[in-house]
């Protein structure tokens, strides 16, 4: 499971250095295998390689004949790349996707119980101030989901 939020630093390679409760969380699961995609938020998601097959499964049921779910298709699959932990447990994240989720140095990652999110930091701090201001509506909108 990935819990809470770790500020780490991204180094002149690339090289995101992955919290010990994260690498905790991957052993569990049997991989060292993470796949980095492009959020929405213009930020990053990093899935296990089980929950990438398992949300995977999902987004091939779609029809390809409705244009959304080939969009989706490509958004989601067409910049994701495998990174696998090296011995110092980073993954390395290519350029056009620090480029596209603004990572440069200090980057913000948010665990969010199957996966978690890379985030700038300066984008974190804005998306944070947000959800502080708009807590009552999310609270109101998940309530409608029976949590």
């Amino acid at each position: 499971m990935f819990l809470s939020r770790y500020h780490h630093t991204i180094d002149a390679k690339g090289r995101l250095s992955i919290p010990g409760k994260y690498r905790d969380a991957l052993a569990q699961r049997a991989t060292e295998v993470l796949i980095v995609t492009k959020d929405q938020e213009q930020c990053l998601a990093i899935l296990p390689l089980d929950e990438w097959k398992r949300r995977a499964a999902k987004i091939q049921a779609i029809p390809d004949t409705a244009r959304v779910s080939k969009d989706y298709r490509r958004f989601f699959h067409g910049d994701a790349v495998d990174c696998t932990l090296d011995g110092q447990g980073r993954i390395l994240i290519p350029p056009e996707l620090r480029q596209y989720a603004g990572l440069d140095r200090d980057v913000m990652l948010v665990g969010l119980h199957d996966y978690f999110e890379a985030w700038s930091l300066v984008r974190w701090q804005a998306k944070s101030a947000q959800l502080a201001r708009d807590l009552d509506q999310i609270v109101g909108a998940v309530t409608g989901y029976g949590v």
